[in-house]
Protein backbone atom coordinates (compact mmCIF):
# COMPACT_ATOMS: atom_id res chain seq x y z
CA UNK A 1 0.00 0.00 0.00
CA UNK A 2 1.35 3.20 -0.95
CA UNK A 3 2.52 5.78 1.91
CA UNK A 4 2.26 9.02 1.79
CA UNK A 5 5.53 9.83 3.41
CA UNK A 6 8.24 8.04 3.93
CA UNK A 7 8.55 5.66 6.89
CA UNK A 8 7.70 7.19 10.08
CA UNK A 9 10.79 6.61 11.69
CA UNK A 10 12.74 8.25 8.48
CA UNK A 11 10.50 11.41 8.39
CA UNK A 12 12.46 14.33 8.85
CA UNK A 13 11.52 17.42 11.94
CA UNK A 14 10.98 20.76 10.82
CA UNK A 15 14.55 21.66 11.85
CA UNK A 16 16.15 19.56 9.67
CA UNK A 17 13.80 20.32 6.27
CA UNK A 18 15.57 21.75 3.59
CA UNK A 19 15.47 25.49 4.18
CA UNK A 20 13.45 26.10 0.64
CA UNK A 21 10.93 23.63 1.98
CA UNK A 22 10.26 25.35 5.58
CA UNK A 23 10.08 28.17 3.81
CA UNK A 24 7.39 27.69 1.39
CA UNK A 25 5.19 25.71 3.85
CA UNK A 26 5.46 28.92 6.04
CA UNK A 27 4.39 30.66 3.47
CA UNK A 28 1.41 28.34 2.79
CA UNK A 29 0.31 28.44 6.27
CA UNK A 30 0.20 31.90 6.47
CA UNK A 31 -1.62 32.32 3.22
CA UNK A 32 -3.93 29.70 4.33
CA UNK A 33 -4.96 31.62 7.66
CA UNK A 34 -5.94 34.90 5.52
CA UNK A 35 -8.12 33.18 3.28
CA UNK A 36 -9.94 31.36 5.55
CA UNK A 37 -10.66 34.63 7.11
CA UNK A 38 -11.59 36.00 4.07
CA UNK A 39 -13.85 33.01 3.62
CA UNK A 40 -15.49 33.06 6.73
CA UNK A 41 -16.06 36.88 6.05
CA UNK A 42 -17.59 36.50 2.46
CA UNK A 43 -19.70 33.59 3.94
CA UNK A 44 -21.06 35.96 6.50
CA UNK A 45 -22.09 38.49 4.33
CA UNK A 46 -23.37 36.11 1.48
CA UNK A 47 -25.87 35.50 4.08
CA UNK A 48 -26.93 38.67 4.81
CA UNK A 49 -26.73 39.41 0.83
CA UNK A 50 -28.31 36.58 -0.61
CA UNK A 51 -30.39 34.60 2.11
CA UNK A 52 -31.94 31.35 1.60
CA UNK A 53 -35.22 31.56 1.62
CA UNK A 54 -38.34 28.59 1.24
CA UNK A 55 -38.47 27.00 -2.36
CA UNK A 56 -42.22 28.67 -2.48
CA UNK A 57 -40.87 32.32 -1.08
CA UNK A 58 -40.46 34.87 -3.65
CA UNK A 59 -36.84 35.67 -3.81
CA UNK A 60 -36.21 39.46 -2.84
CA UNK A 61 -33.80 41.78 -5.43
CA UNK A 62 -30.57 41.96 -3.48
CA UNK A 63 -29.08 45.48 -3.01
CA UNK A 64 -26.86 46.24 -5.67
CA UNK A 65 -23.76 48.40 -3.54
CA UNK A 66 -24.12 45.06 -1.42
CA UNK A 67 -23.93 42.87 -3.90
CA UNK A 68 -20.69 44.19 -5.59
CA UNK A 69 -19.43 44.57 -2.51
CA UNK A 70 -19.70 40.38 -2.24
CA UNK A 71 -18.34 40.25 -5.84
CA UNK A 72 -15.61 42.44 -4.78
CA UNK A 73 -14.83 40.46 -1.73
CA UNK A 74 -15.38 36.71 -3.42
CA UNK A 75 -12.56 37.94 -6.09
CA UNK A 76 -10.13 38.32 -3.28
CA UNK A 77 -11.07 34.94 -1.35
CA UNK A 78 -10.93 33.44 -5.04
CA UNK A 79 -7.40 34.83 -5.94
CA UNK A 80 -6.03 34.11 -2.30
CA UNK A 81 -6.96 30.01 -2.53
CA UNK A 82 -5.44 30.47 -6.15
CA UNK A 83 -2.48 31.86 -4.07
CA UNK A 84 -2.67 28.96 -1.85
CA UNK A 85 -2.88 26.56 -3.41
CA UNK A 86 0.29 27.34 -6.54
CA UNK A 87 2.13 27.00 -2.88
CA UNK A 88 0.98 23.93 -2.05
CA UNK A 89 1.62 22.42 -5.40
CA UNK A 90 5.37 23.94 -5.26
CA UNK A 91 5.57 21.96 -1.83
CA UNK A 92 4.19 18.52 -3.40
CA UNK A 93 6.66 18.96 -6.23
CA UNK A 94 9.88 19.60 -3.72
CA UNK A 95 8.67 16.81 -1.37
CA UNK A 96 8.71 14.49 -4.46
CA UNK A 97 12.12 15.42 -5.24
CA UNK A 98 13.46 15.41 -1.91
CA UNK A 99 12.18 11.80 -1.96
CA UNK A 100 10.12 12.65 1.12
CA UNK A 101 6.74 11.34 -1.04
CA UNK A 102 6.40 8.61 -3.42
CA UNK A 103 6.43 10.18 -6.81
CA UNK A 104 2.58 8.07 -7.48
CA UNK A 105 1.55 9.80 -4.25
CA UNK A 106 2.97 13.30 -5.36
CA UNK A 107 1.04 12.58 -8.62
CA UNK A 108 -2.73 12.09 -7.22
CA UNK A 109 -1.90 15.01 -4.84
CA UNK A 110 -0.59 17.23 -8.04
CA UNK A 111 -4.00 16.26 -9.66
CA UNK A 112 -6.17 16.99 -6.30
CA UNK A 113 -4.38 20.63 -5.89
CA UNK A 114 -4.87 20.96 -10.21
CA UNK A 115 -8.56 20.32 -9.60
CA UNK A 116 -9.11 22.57 -7.05
CA UNK A 117 -6.82 25.54 -8.39
CA UNK A 118 -9.32 25.50 -11.66
CA UNK A 119 -11.91 25.42 -9.29
CA UNK A 120 -11.35 28.36 -7.29
CA UNK A 121 -10.23 29.98 -11.25
CA UNK A 122 -13.64 29.30 -12.07
CA UNK A 123 -14.78 31.10 -8.73
CA UNK A 124 -12.65 33.80 -9.49
CA UNK A 125 -13.87 34.18 -13.41
CA UNK A 126 -17.56 34.00 -11.76
CA UNK A 127 -17.51 37.15 -9.29
CA UNK A 128 -15.21 39.10 -11.87
CA UNK A 129 -18.13 38.85 -14.95
CA UNK A 130 -20.84 39.35 -11.46
CA UNK A 131 -18.96 42.84 -10.48
CA UNK A 132 -18.65 43.79 -14.10
CA UNK A 133 -22.30 43.85 -14.76
CA UNK A 134 -22.85 45.27 -11.38
CA UNK A 135 -20.52 48.49 -12.35
CA UNK A 136 -21.47 49.13 -15.43
CA UNK A 137 -25.00 47.14 -16.62
CA UNK A 138 -24.87 49.22 -19.50
CA UNK A 139 -22.21 47.91 -21.54
CA UNK A 140 -21.82 44.46 -23.49
CA UNK A 141 -18.01 44.18 -23.70
CA UNK A 142 -18.35 41.41 -25.89
CA UNK A 143 -19.25 42.28 -29.16
CA UNK A 144 -17.49 41.18 -32.48
CA UNK A 145 -15.64 44.28 -33.78
CA UNK A 146 -16.13 42.89 -36.92
CA UNK A 147 -19.68 41.69 -37.65
CA UNK A 148 -21.13 43.86 -35.10
CA UNK A 149 -22.93 40.98 -33.52
CA UNK A 150 -22.77 39.00 -30.57
CA UNK A 151 -19.59 36.81 -30.65
CA UNK A 152 -20.89 33.76 -29.77
CA UNK A 153 -17.54 32.21 -28.64
CA UNK A 154 -16.95 35.20 -25.94
CA UNK A 155 -20.96 35.01 -25.11
CA UNK A 156 -20.02 31.27 -23.83
CA UNK A 157 -17.85 32.27 -21.34
CA UNK A 158 -20.10 34.46 -19.29
CA UNK A 159 -23.32 32.27 -20.04
CA UNK A 160 -21.67 29.58 -18.44
CA UNK A 161 -20.30 31.34 -15.45
CA UNK A 162 -23.65 32.37 -14.79
CA UNK A 163 -24.69 28.76 -14.75
CA UNK A 164 -27.69 29.73 -18.12
CA UNK A 165 -25.22 27.23 -20.46
CA UNK A 166 -27.33 24.02 -20.73
CA UNK A 167 -25.15 20.51 -20.78
CA UNK A 168 -24.46 19.78 -24.60
CA UNK A 169 -24.31 16.10 -25.80
CA UNK A 170 -21.57 15.22 -27.86
CA UNK A 171 -21.55 13.66 -31.33
CA UNK A 172 -23.79 10.31 -30.71
CA UNK A 173 -21.27 8.83 -33.54
CA UNK A 174 -17.47 9.96 -32.16
CA UNK A 175 -16.22 6.62 -32.97
CA UNK A 176 -18.13 5.66 -36.20
CA UNK A 177 -17.22 9.47 -37.82
CA UNK A 178 -13.68 8.71 -36.55
CA UNK A 179 -13.58 5.24 -38.46
CA UNK A 180 -15.48 6.31 -41.46
CA UNK A 181 -12.82 9.60 -41.94
CA UNK A 182 -9.71 7.43 -41.56
CA UNK A 183 -11.57 4.12 -43.28
CA UNK A 184 -10.42 2.44 -40.22
CA UNK A 185 -12.56 -0.86 -39.75
CA UNK A 186 -11.44 -3.90 -41.91
CA UNK A 187 -13.10 -6.37 -44.06
CA UNK A 188 -12.20 -9.08 -41.05
CA UNK A 189 -15.56 -8.64 -38.31
CA UNK A 190 -14.03 -7.17 -35.33
CA UNK A 191 -11.05 -5.14 -36.87
CA UNK A 192 -10.16 -1.99 -36.49
CA UNK A 193 -7.07 0.19 -37.99
CA UNK A 194 -4.50 1.76 -34.94
CA UNK A 195 -2.89 4.31 -36.56
CA UNK A 196 0.51 4.34 -34.22
CA UNK A 197 0.99 0.09 -34.48
CA UNK A 198 -0.13 0.33 -38.33
CA UNK A 199 -2.02 -3.15 -38.03
CA UNK A 200 -5.53 -4.18 -37.03
CA UNK A 201 -6.15 -4.91 -33.80
CA UNK A 202 -9.50 -6.47 -32.17
CA UNK A 203 -12.03 -3.41 -31.86
CA UNK A 204 -12.21 -3.36 -27.95
CA UNK A 205 -8.29 -2.60 -28.35
CA UNK A 206 -8.66 0.30 -30.38
CA UNK A 207 -9.90 3.65 -29.52
CA UNK A 208 -11.18 6.94 -31.14
CA UNK A 209 -8.99 9.58 -29.07
CA UNK A 210 -9.75 13.23 -29.28
CA UNK A 211 -6.22 15.43 -30.43
CA UNK A 212 -7.99 18.16 -28.62
CA UNK A 213 -9.89 17.45 -25.57
CA UNK A 214 -13.83 17.45 -25.71
CA UNK A 215 -15.45 20.59 -23.91
CA UNK A 216 -19.13 20.85 -23.38
CA UNK A 217 -18.71 23.88 -25.59
CA UNK A 218 -16.48 22.74 -27.87
CA UNK A 219 -17.46 25.12 -30.91
CA UNK A 220 -17.14 28.10 -28.85
CA UNK A 221 -14.03 27.21 -27.46
CA UNK A 222 -12.70 26.21 -30.37
CA UNK A 223 -13.11 29.56 -32.09
CA UNK A 224 -11.13 31.11 -28.73
CA UNK A 225 -8.15 29.10 -29.36
CA UNK A 226 -7.94 28.65 -33.21
CA UNK A 227 -10.19 31.43 -35.01
CA UNK A 228 -13.62 31.09 -36.70
CA UNK A 229 -11.85 29.54 -39.77
CA UNK A 230 -10.66 26.67 -37.88
CA UNK A 231 -12.38 23.18 -38.40
CA UNK A 232 -14.57 22.19 -35.69
CA UNK A 233 -13.70 20.29 -32.12
CA UNK A 234 -16.93 17.87 -32.88
CA UNK A 235 -15.64 16.76 -36.57
CA UNK A 236 -12.87 13.41 -37.16
CA UNK A 237 -10.03 15.45 -37.62
CA UNK A 238 -9.40 16.29 -34.11
CA UNK A 239 -9.55 11.97 -33.92
CA UNK A 240 -6.69 9.26 -34.07
CA UNK A 241 -7.41 5.77 -33.85
CA UNK A 242 -4.89 4.57 -31.47
CA UNK A 243 -4.28 1.13 -29.16
CA UNK A 244 -6.00 1.43 -25.75
CA UNK A 245 -2.24 2.01 -24.09
CA UNK A 246 -1.43 4.27 -26.76
CA UNK A 247 -4.12 6.11 -26.49
CA UNK A 248 -3.43 6.43 -22.37
CA UNK A 249 -0.08 7.98 -23.00
CA UNK A 250 -1.21 10.31 -25.73
CA UNK A 251 -3.97 11.80 -23.48
CA UNK A 252 -1.54 12.06 -20.02
CA UNK A 253 1.37 13.57 -22.17
CA UNK A 254 3.96 11.08 -21.98
CA UNK A 255 4.05 11.44 -25.65
CA UNK A 256 3.54 14.17 -28.81
CA UNK A 257 2.93 13.57 -32.67
CA UNK A 258 4.38 15.93 -34.75
CA UNK A 259 5.24 16.01 -38.74
CA UNK A 260 7.78 13.95 -39.69
CA UNK A 261 9.52 16.49 -41.87
CA UNK A 262 8.87 19.99 -40.56
CA UNK A 263 8.78 21.99 -44.05
CA UNK A 264 6.30 19.47 -45.23
CA UNK A 265 3.18 21.34 -45.70
CA UNK A 266 0.30 20.39 -46.01
CA UNK A 267 1.94 17.84 -43.36
CA UNK A 268 1.30 14.19 -44.86
CA UNK A 269 3.31 12.21 -42.36
CA UNK A 270 3.13 12.07 -38.64
CA UNK A 271 5.22 10.36 -36.26
CA UNK A 272 5.84 9.95 -32.28
CA UNK A 273 8.12 11.56 -29.87
CA UNK A 274 8.89 9.77 -26.51
CA UNK A 275 8.83 12.91 -24.18
CA UNK A 276 9.11 10.88 -21.25
CA UNK A 277 11.00 8.32 -19.47
CA UNK A 278 8.28 7.29 -17.29
CA UNK A 279 6.79 4.59 -19.98
CA UNK A 280 10.38 3.76 -21.91
CA UNK A 281 10.18 0.32 -20.48
CA UNK A 282 6.15 -0.47 -20.36
CA UNK A 283 4.44 -2.62 -23.52
CA UNK A 284 2.20 -1.29 -25.10
CA UNK A 285 1.26 -4.46 -26.48
CA UNK A 286 0.20 -7.22 -24.73
CA UNK A 287 1.85 -9.53 -26.51
CA UNK A 288 5.59 -9.40 -28.13
CA UNK A 289 8.48 -7.22 -27.40
CA UNK A 290 6.75 -3.81 -27.68
CA UNK A 291 8.10 -1.16 -25.59
CA UNK A 292 7.42 2.44 -24.86
CA UNK A 293 10.78 3.49 -25.97
CA UNK A 294 10.10 1.74 -29.39
CA UNK A 295 7.38 4.43 -30.05
CA UNK A 296 10.28 6.87 -30.68
CA UNK A 297 10.22 8.10 -34.41
CA UNK A 298 7.90 6.18 -35.25
CA UNK A 299 6.20 6.88 -38.06
CA UNK A 300 2.14 6.90 -38.14
CA UNK A 301 0.86 4.81 -40.93
CA UNK A 302 -2.66 5.83 -42.89
CA UNK A 303 -5.15 4.21 -45.02
CA UNK A 304 -5.79 6.80 -46.91
CA UNK A 305 -5.39 10.64 -47.66
CA UNK A 306 -7.38 11.70 -44.46
CA UNK A 307 -5.17 13.34 -41.76
CA UNK A 308 -5.78 14.64 -38.43
CA UNK A 309 -6.00 18.94 -38.58
CA UNK A 310 -2.42 20.66 -37.97
CA UNK A 311 -3.03 22.95 -35.79
CA UNK A 312 -5.02 20.26 -33.33
CA UNK A 313 -2.07 18.41 -33.29
CA UNK A 314 0.14 21.54 -32.16
CA UNK A 315 -2.32 21.67 -29.27
CA UNK A 316 -1.61 18.95 -28.31
CA UNK A 317 2.11 19.40 -28.68
CA UNK A 318 2.06 22.46 -26.85
CA UNK A 319 -0.20 21.29 -23.94
CA UNK A 320 2.71 18.44 -23.50
CA UNK A 321 4.67 21.18 -22.86
CA UNK A 322 3.11 23.17 -20.51
CA UNK A 323 1.47 19.79 -18.56
CA UNK A 324 5.47 18.24 -17.79
CA UNK A 325 6.76 21.90 -17.00
CA UNK A 326 4.02 22.31 -14.76
CA UNK A 327 4.42 19.29 -12.72
CA UNK A 328 8.29 19.48 -13.16
CA UNK A 329 8.29 15.67 -14.70
CA UNK A 330 12.02 13.96 -14.79
CA UNK A 331 13.92 15.78 -18.02
CA UNK A 332 11.08 18.22 -19.04
CA UNK A 333 13.91 20.83 -19.25
CA UNK A 334 15.61 18.72 -21.60
CA UNK A 335 12.43 18.34 -23.72
CA UNK A 336 11.22 22.16 -23.94
CA UNK A 337 15.71 23.00 -24.85
CA UNK A 338 15.36 20.08 -27.55
CA UNK A 339 11.65 21.81 -29.02
CA UNK A 340 13.50 25.23 -28.58
CA UNK A 341 16.08 24.40 -30.88
CA UNK A 342 14.17 22.21 -32.84
CA UNK A 343 10.82 23.34 -33.89
CA UNK A 344 9.02 20.19 -35.43
CA UNK A 345 5.77 22.25 -36.70
CA UNK A 346 6.28 23.98 -39.74
CA UNK A 347 7.11 28.12 -39.53
CA UNK A 348 5.30 30.28 -39.76
CA UNK A 349 1.88 28.62 -39.18
CA UNK A 350 -1.27 30.40 -38.04
CA UNK A 351 -2.52 27.72 -35.40
CA UNK A 352 -3.08 29.40 -31.86
CA UNK A 353 -4.36 32.58 -31.12
CA UNK A 354 -1.40 34.47 -29.23
CA UNK A 355 -3.37 35.38 -26.16
CA UNK A 356 -4.09 31.98 -25.67
CA UNK A 357 -0.81 31.12 -25.82
CA UNK A 358 0.05 33.23 -23.40
CA UNK A 359 -2.52 32.38 -20.73
CA UNK A 360 -2.05 28.40 -21.52
CA UNK A 361 1.59 28.85 -20.54
CA UNK A 362 0.98 31.04 -17.92
CA UNK A 363 -2.04 29.61 -16.14
CA UNK A 364 -0.17 27.49 -13.37
CA UNK A 365 2.80 30.17 -13.07
CA UNK A 366 5.54 31.69 -14.71
CA UNK A 367 7.64 30.93 -17.91
CA UNK A 368 10.79 32.02 -20.11
CA UNK A 369 9.04 34.17 -21.90
CA UNK A 370 11.62 34.07 -24.53
CA UNK A 371 10.54 30.54 -25.39
CA UNK A 372 6.38 31.81 -24.58
CA UNK A 373 7.70 34.77 -27.58
CA UNK A 374 9.03 31.81 -30.06
CA UNK A 375 5.86 30.19 -29.85
CA UNK A 376 3.99 33.41 -30.55
CA UNK A 377 6.18 34.31 -33.82
CA UNK A 378 6.14 30.81 -35.20
CA UNK A 379 2.84 29.78 -34.85
CA UNK A 380 0.56 32.35 -33.31
CA UNK A 381 -1.99 34.53 -35.01
CA UNK A 382 -4.33 37.72 -33.91
CA UNK A 383 -7.52 38.69 -35.08
CA UNK A 384 -10.00 42.03 -34.74
CA UNK A 385 -11.62 40.04 -31.92
CA UNK A 386 -9.80 40.77 -29.02
CA UNK A 387 -10.08 38.75 -25.10
CA UNK A 388 -8.97 40.78 -22.16
CA UNK A 389 -6.66 39.33 -20.31
CA UNK A 390 -9.33 37.69 -17.78
CA UNK A 391 -11.28 36.24 -20.89
CA UNK A 392 -7.66 34.68 -21.68
CA UNK A 393 -7.60 32.87 -18.44
CA UNK A 394 -10.95 31.54 -17.99
CA UNK A 395 -10.89 30.21 -21.38
CA UNK A 396 -7.39 28.65 -20.24
CA UNK A 397 -8.61 27.36 -17.32
CA UNK A 398 -11.38 25.77 -18.83
CA UNK A 399 -9.00 24.31 -21.46
CA UNK A 400 -6.30 22.69 -18.72
CA UNK A 401 -9.72 21.63 -16.39
CA UNK A 402 -10.56 19.47 -19.84
CA UNK A 403 -6.69 18.31 -19.86
CA UNK A 404 -6.67 17.25 -16.01
CA UNK A 405 -9.98 15.02 -17.20
CA UNK A 406 -8.35 13.27 -20.23
CA UNK A 407 -5.33 12.78 -17.25
CA UNK A 408 -7.12 11.85 -14.49
CA UNK A 409 -9.28 9.17 -17.44
CA UNK A 410 -5.98 8.16 -19.29
CA UNK A 411 -4.94 6.62 -15.35
CA UNK A 412 -8.22 5.17 -14.30
CA UNK A 413 -8.05 1.39 -14.91
CA UNK A 414 -10.78 -0.44 -17.17
CA UNK A 415 -13.63 -1.52 -15.34
CA UNK A 416 -14.16 -4.83 -17.45
CA UNK A 417 -11.10 -6.57 -19.52
CA UNK A 418 -13.12 -8.74 -20.95
CA UNK A 419 -16.30 -6.16 -22.20
CA UNK A 420 -17.93 -6.56 -25.63
CA UNK A 421 -17.53 -3.29 -27.37
CA UNK A 422 -18.59 -5.20 -30.92
CA UNK A 423 -22.37 -4.31 -29.64
CA UNK A 424 -21.88 -0.96 -30.25
CA UNK A 425 -19.16 0.24 -31.65
CA UNK A 426 -19.84 4.10 -29.91
CA UNK A 427 -19.85 2.59 -26.52
CA UNK A 428 -16.30 2.94 -24.87
CA UNK A 429 -16.01 6.56 -26.59
CA UNK A 430 -19.97 7.59 -24.87
CA UNK A 431 -19.25 6.00 -21.55
CA UNK A 432 -16.16 8.10 -21.36
CA UNK A 433 -18.65 11.07 -22.08
CA UNK A 434 -20.87 10.46 -19.27
CA UNK A 435 -18.47 10.03 -17.17
CA UNK A 436 -16.83 13.52 -18.28
CA UNK A 437 -20.12 15.11 -18.27
CA UNK A 438 -21.14 13.35 -14.59
CA UNK A 439 -17.95 14.88 -13.45
CA UNK A 440 -18.48 18.61 -14.75
CA UNK A 441 -21.93 18.06 -13.27
CA UNK A 442 -20.10 16.86 -10.05
CA UNK A 443 -17.88 19.96 -9.85
CA UNK A 444 -20.72 22.13 -10.06
CA UNK A 445 -22.60 20.55 -7.17
CA UNK A 446 -19.71 20.86 -4.80
CA UNK A 447 -19.25 24.24 -5.27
Amino acid sequence: MDQDISPKQNRPSPAMLPSSLAAVRASREKLRCISNELQEEFDKLSRKVEPERDPGEDRVEPDARASRELATLGIEVAKKKKEELLLERQIIIQERDENLILPKIAAKRLQDTDRRYLSAGEELWKHKAKKARLDDPGVIRFLDPVSGGLSDCLLALYKKSDGLEKTKKRPSAWRQNALAYYDGRGTEEDSIWCHVCGDWMKSSAVKAAHVVPFFLDSDEIGEILFGNRSPSLRRAGNALLLSTQIKKWFDAYHIVIVPVDRKESPVVRWQVEVISSDIQNSRYLDMGPYYGKDLHQKELTFRNEKRPVPRFMYFHFLMSLIRIKDVKRKGWEEVWAKYYREKPFPTPGNYMRQSMLIALAMHFGTVDMAIIDSWIADNGFDTPLKLTPEESAEAARRVHAAAERAMARADRKPKSDDSDEDSNEDSDEDNEEEEEEEEEDGTRMEQ
